[in-house]
C-alpha cells in the first residue's frame, strides 16, 4: 500500500462517467438565453463552410458525398456535447480524407466503418485513462511531414478530375501521374478554369476578409458561371432527401492485423488533431477551457456513432474551430447549432446542392491541400535545425512515395536515431595547465555506446601524461550514463589504477556514481576515487603517494576552461547584448562570505543581479563617514540603471554577527571593529539570549532601515517605484528564508506567494525586532 500510495501521484488519473458530471453544468447552460445571438452567428458562418467542405471532403474520401454530411452531422453533435474544448468542431477533414480513400479501396465501406469504431473505442480508452497529453509524444517534424505528405497525395489526386478526367482506378501517386500521361490528350480547358477560379477564389479570399466563408463564395461563383453560361461538366447531381440508411461494421476474413494498422494511423492523425486543435482553438476563446482528455472521449464517441451510421472517421477541425471561435462563438452551443444547422441544409437544399460541379470541390480540395504542405514550415524548420527538417523530409518523402504507414514509421525511426546520436555525444577533454597540478579531464553531456571513441580518443590521451602527476576526471557536466558508457569508463580508470595514476572522479550525480561502482565490481579501488567539490579533490590528491597537489591557481584555470566550454556558448548572444549595457532588476546587498553564491542561489543569469558584498551585509546609515562604501552603489543601481527591487540578505553562521554578539572585539583587525559598530543598533533588537541566526535576521531588517536613509532610496520608495525585501540564506539546508511582515515570521520564500506592497508605519521605518518574532506593530513594515 505505501509503494501504491508512492506511485499514485505519477500515474494518470483515470475518468469515470465519461465526464458527465463536469459536463451537466454545460448542457443545462444550452438552454440559456446568454450569449445565444453570439453562438447562432458562429453556428451560421462555420455551418456555410462545413456545408461545401463536407462534400468536397467525401468526394476525396472516395465515398458519397452525403455520408460525409452524416459525418459532419453526428460528430459535430457528440463532438459538441461531450468534447473538452467548447468551441472546437469535430467533422471530417481534409487530412484525413487521404487515408480514408485508401481505406475504401483496401476494405471497402463496411471495412472501414469497422476502422471507424476501432478508432472511437480506442479514443474513448485513451481519455477515460488520462493519457491525452501522451498523444503528443509524437515528433511535430513527423506530425507536419506527414500532414504535408497527405497534402501532396491530395493535390495530385484531384489532378485528373480538374482536368476533366475521370480517376485512374489506383490512387497511388505513381498511377495517377501515369494515368494523367496517357489521358493529358483528352484534357477540357473549361474544367481546368473553373478549378483554377475556385482555388484562386478560396485561397484569397480570406486576406481580404477573413470573416467571409470562402469556399462557400468559391463554390457559389463557380456553380453561377457553370448555370448562367450553360457550361457541360459534371455536377454532384441528384442527392437523397433523406439520410442514408447505415452499412454495418464488419471485419474482414483476412487482412485484419493490416486493418488494425490502418485503423492505429487513423487514430493517432486523428487524434493529435483533435488534442491540437483543442489547445490552439482554446486560446483564441473568450473563455478559455481545455481538457484534452475529454477531447478524446467526445471524439471517440463521435467516431463510434458516426461508425454505427454509415459515416466516415472524424477529427478536430482546426480552421472551422478557428471560425467558430473568431465568429464570437461562446459557449458549445454554437458547435452543436452548426451541426443542426448542416442538417437542415441537407434536408432543405438538396435540389441546389445538386447542380454544385464537381470542379468546384476539386478546387476546394486543392486548396485545402495547398494549405497542408506548409513550405513555410519547412523552411523554418530547415534554418533553426537541419535535423529536424530531415525528419521532416522523411516523413514526407515516404507518404507520398510508399504508404501512409511507412511514412510513419520512417519519420519516427529517423527521428529517434537522431535524438540516439545527439544524446551519445558525450564530450571529452584534456585541460593543459602551465603549472605542474594535476590534469584534468572535463566530460560533458550524456556517456553511452556512441561515446566509445570519444573514450578510446581519451585513453590516448591519458597514457600519453606523465605517470604519477595525477589525474581529475570531472563528471560534473555528465548529464547521464548508461551500462555501456560505464564500462568503458570503468575500463579505462581501472587501467590508470594499474599503473600507479594517481586518480579521482570529481562531482558525479549519485546514480553516475552507482553505475560505476556497480561496473566496478569488486575492485575496492573505485569506492576511495569519488570527490564532490575542489576541495574534495584536494584532500583526495594529498592522501595519494606521489600525486602533485592542485594550486588554486590550478583550479580557477579548470573553471575557466568549464566556462569556455559549457557556458560561453550558450550565453553568446547574451554576452553580446551585456556588452552594450546592462539592465538588472535587482540590487543584492549581501555579505562577503564565500559560502554565499547569489547566482547559484537565485538561478539568475549574468546581468540580472547588481550585487553589493561587503562583511555582515551592513548598509551604513546616510550620515555615516563609511556610508559611501554602499550608499554610491544604491544611488547607482536605482537613478542609473533602474532596479525595481532591493533585497538585504543575511545567512547563517555568519562570523560577522558572531564577532558582534562576542563581548571580545576580533584583535588585529581593526578595520573589521570600526565597520561592525555600523552594526550595533542590531543588539538592541535582539534578547540576551540570541543566537547568531537571530542577529543575522534581525541585522537584514535592520540594514533595510537603514537603506532607507539614503535620500534616493527614500525617494523612490515613497513613490512605489521600488520594493525592499529582507531574505536570511540557511547555509546548512539550502534554504532561502523571506520576512513576512504581515505575520512578522520568517518561511520559504515563495512558500506561499506573498505580498509586497504594504507601506511604512509611522515613521516611515521598517520596524522590527528582528528576533524572528516580530509584534503586531511590526507588520507594517514597507515592502519587505
Amino acid at each position: 500500500m505505501n509503494f501504491l500510495s508512492r506511485l499514485r501521484p505519477y500515474l494518470p488519473s483515470v475518468r469515470s462517467g465519461l465526464g458527465l458530471r463536469e459536463l451537466l453544468p454545460e448542457w443545462k447552460a444550452l438552454f440559456s438565453s446568454r450569449d445565444l445571438k453570439e453562438d447562432v452567428v458562429a453556428a451560421l458562418q462555420v455551418a456555410s463552410v462545413a456545408v461545401p467542405l463536407s462534400l468536397a471532403i467525401g468526394l476525396a474520401s472516395g465515398v458519397s458525398p452525403e455520408i460525409a454530411l452524416v459525418t459532419a452531422i453526428v460528430a459535430g453533435v457528440v463532438g459538441s456535447l461531450f468534447g473538452g474544448t467548447p468551441l472546437l468542431v469535430t467533422g471530417p477533414t481534409a487530412a484525413m480524407a487521404v487515408l480514408i480513400a485508401s481505406a475504401v479501396q483496401q476494405y471497402g465501406l463496411r471495412g472501414l466503418l469497422t476502422i471507424g469504431l476501432v478508432v472511437g473505442v480506442l479514443q474513448v480508452l485513451t481519455g477515460l485513462l488520462g493519457l491525452g497529453r501522451a498523444i503528443r509524444l509524437v515528433p511535430m517534424p513527423v506530425v507536419s511531414g506527414f500532414t504535408a505528405g497527405i497534402g501532396a497525395i491530395l493535390l495530385i489526386w484531384q489532378l485528373p478530375r480538374a482536368l476533366g478526367l475521370p480517376p485512374p482506378d489506383q490512387n497511388h501517386v505513381f498511377d495517377v501521374l501515369a494515368h494523367l500521361g496517357q489521358l493529358m490528350h483528352q484534357a477540357q480547358p473549361v474544367a481546368l478554369a473553373l478549378t483554377a477560379l475556385t482555388l484562386a477564389v478560396t485561397l484569397s479570399l480570406p486576406r481580404v476578409s477573413p470573416k467571409l466563408p470562402s469556399p462557400l463564395i468559391a463554390v457559389a461563383i463557380t456553380s453561377a458561371l457553370v448555370l448562367g453560361l450553360g457550361l457541360d461538366v459534371p455536377t454532384l447531381g441528384a442527392l437523397p432527401h433523406a439520410l442514408p440508411l447505415p452499412a454495418m461494421p464488419s471485419m474482414p476474413t483476412s487482412g485484419w492485423v493490416q486493418l488494425l494498422s490502418t485503423a492505429f494511423i487513423v487514430y493517432a492523425l486523428s487524434s493529435l488533431t483533435a488534442v491540437t486543435a483543442g489547445g490552439v482553438v482554446a486560446k483564441l476563446s473568450p473563455r478559455p477551457k481545455h481538457d484534452p482528455d475529454q477531447d478524446l472521449v467526445g471524439l471517440g464517441l463521435s467516431n463510434m456513432a458516426v461508425s454505427l451510421l454509415g459515416g466516415i472517421p472524424a477529427a478536430g477541425a482546426y480552421a472551422r474551430a478557428a471560425l467558430n471561435a473568431k465568429a464570437g462563438g461562446r459557449t458549445r452551443r454554437a458547435t452543436l447549432l452548426h451541426a443542426l444547422l448542416v442538417l437542415g441544409a441537407v434536408l432543405l437544399l438538396v435540389p441546389v446542392l445538386a447542380h454544385i460541379p464537381i470542379v468546384a470541390l476539386v478546387g476546394v480540395l486543392m486548396a485545402l491541400a495547398v494549405r497542408m504542405l506548409r513550405p513555410r514550415e519547412l523552411l523554418g524548420l530547415w534554418k533553426v535545425s537541419r535535423t529536424e527538417g530531415t525528419v521532416f523530409i522523411v516523413t514526407f518523402a515516404s507518404v507520398v512515395l510508399l504508404d501512409f504507414i511507412v511514412g510513419v514509421q520512417a519519420g519516427i525511426i529517423v527521428a529517434l536515431a537522431i535524438a540516439v546520436v545527439q544524446l551519445g555525444r558525450g564530450q571529452a577533454g584534456i585541460v593543459h595547465t602551465n603549472s605542474a597540478g594535476p590534469s584534468r579531464f572535463l566530460l560533458t553531456g550524456p556517456i553511452t555506446f556512441l561515446s566509445a571513441a570519444k573514450i578510446e580518443a581519451l585513453r590516448n590521451e591519458a597514457h600519453a601524461l606523465e605517470p604519477g602527476r595525477g589525474m581529475v576526471f570531472d563528471f560534473s557536466d555528465v548529464t547521464a550514463m548508461d551500462v555501456s558508457g560505464a564500462e568503458l569508463m570503468t575500463q579505462l580508470m581501472r587501467e590508470l589504477l594499474d599503473a600507479q595514476h594517481p586518480l579521482v572522479i570529481q562531482g558525479a550525480l549519485p546514480e553516475v556514481q552507482r553505475l560505476l561502482l556497480r561496473q566496478a565490481g569488486k575492485d575496492s579501488r573505485f569506492e576511495e576515487l569519488f570527490a564532490l567539490t575542489e576541495s574534495d579533490v584536494v584532500a583526495r590528491l594529498q592522501g595519494l603517494e606521489g600525486a602533485t597537489q592542485p594550486s588554486p591557481r590550478d583550479r580557477l584555470v579548470h573553471g575557466v576552461e568549464r566556462f569556455r566550454r559549457a557556458r560561453r556558448p550558450r550565453y553568446g548572444e547574451l554576452f553580446g547584448r551585456l556588452a552594450k549595457g546592462q539592465t538588472p532588476h535587482t540590487l543584492l546587498i549581501t555579505c562577503a562570505d564565500s559560502r554565499i553564491s547569489p547566482s547559484l542561489i537565485t538561478s539568475t543569469d549574468p546581468g540580472e543581479l547588481f550585487i553589493v558584498r561587503n562583511v555582515g551585509n551592513l548598509v551604513p546609515q546616510d550620515h555615516s563617514p563609511l556610508s559611501p562604501a554602499v550608499s554610491s552603489a544604491i544611488e547607482y543601481a536605482l537613478e542609473v540603471l533602474g532596479v525595481s527591487d532591493v533585497i538585504v540578505c543575511g545567512h547563517s553562521a555568519c562570523g560577522a554577527m558572531k564577532a558582534l554578539l562576542s563581548k571580545d572585539k576580533p584583535e588585529g583587525l581593526p578595520g573589521v571593529v570600526t565597520w561592525l559598530a555600523e552594526a550595533t543598533p542590531v543588539l538592541g533588537k535582539l534578547s540576551p539570549d540570541a543566537t547568531p541566526e537571530d542577529a543575522a535576521k534581525a541585522n537584514a531588517l535592520v540594514q533595510l532601515d537603514n537603506a532607507l536613509t539614503n535620500p534616493v532610496l527614500r525617494r523612490k520608495y515613497d513613490a512605489g517605484e521600488v520594493r525592499l525585501h529582507a531574505w536570511f540564506y540557511d547555509v546548512g539546508h539550502s534554504e532561502v528564508l523571506e520576512f513576512e511582515p504581515k505575520t512578522g515570521e520568517w518561511a520559504p520564500l515563495g512558500l506561499p506567494l506573498r505580498d509586497h506592497s504594504a507601506h511604512a508605519d509611522g515613521d516611515g521605518s521598517p520596524s522590527s525586532r528582528g528576533d524572528g518574532h516580530a509584534s503586531q506593530e511590526d507588520a507594517a513594515a514597507p515592502g519587505i
